[in-house]
């Protein structure tokens, strides 16, 4: 073998020895690389663990939430039942009762928006529309309903003073409210009720009964 031949073969066996070095510093960055990703996988994986505790813990408390608040509601629906049942026994009849129940005669001396606001009390439940709070009824109607009695369309001062006779002499079971613009009489449910079993039985003089209102 000659010189040059030896001195080839030795460069060809350190460029392999580097090739080799080069190889195994690869190799090993990517198996540093490796095992940094697998913690981070287990970092995630512990994380995602405690997620997963930590919902499960949420879930938990809301279902407990959710029990607790439909017992209260069941609670409130029946402290509402009782206090419903005591006020029909002992609440005194309101002013917007006795204008319903007033006689003929008395009748005749109401004023005109005040006989409006009888008339319309006394079928509330076929004009109001049913709503959460219980019945409304808007200034929309009280025009429709008050034009197909007289046959002609009422001033808005008119349907106005006529929802404040209604709001007036309802006391708390009956309020105004406006929302987008249009004015609404809302009354409750036992408001109703009670207007739609009223019937014209008392003898008070309207005199008594209009001075009632006002005090």
């Amino acid at each position: 073998m000659t010189d040059n031949s030896i001195e080839d073969l030795a460069a060809r066996i350190d460029d392999l020895e580097d090739r080799v070095d080069s190889l195994e510093t690869d190799n090993q960055q990517l198996e540093e690389t490796v095992e940094a990703q697998a913690a981070i996988i287990d970092s995630q994986r512990e994380q995602l663990t405690q997620y997963e505790d930590r919902v499960q813990e949420l879930e938990t408390k809301l279902a407990s939430a959710t029990d607790h608040r439909k017992h209260l509601q069941q609670r409130l629906h029946a402290l509402e039942s009782t206090d419903n049942t005591t006020t029909e026994d002992n609440e005194p009849t309101s002013p917007l009762h006795q204008l319903i129940r007033l006689p003929s005669k008395a009748v005749s001396k109401l004023t005109a928006n005040q006989e409006r606001a009888r008339f319309i009390a006394k079928d509330i439940k076929e004009y109001a529309t049913k709503v959460p709070a219980g019945f409304a009824l808007d200034s929309s109607t009280i025009r429709t309903v008050l034009h197909a009695k007289e046959g002609r369309t009422p001033h808005t001062q008119t349907v106005t003073r006529v929802m404040d006779f209604l709001d007036d002499l309802g006391k708390e079971a009956v309020k105004i409210v406006k929302r987008r613009g249009t004015k609404r009489v809302i009354f409750s449910e036992h408001a109703v009720s009670e207007l739609a079993r009223t019937s014209p039985q008392s003898s008070r003089s309207i005199t008594d009964v209009v001075m009632g209102w006002r005090q």
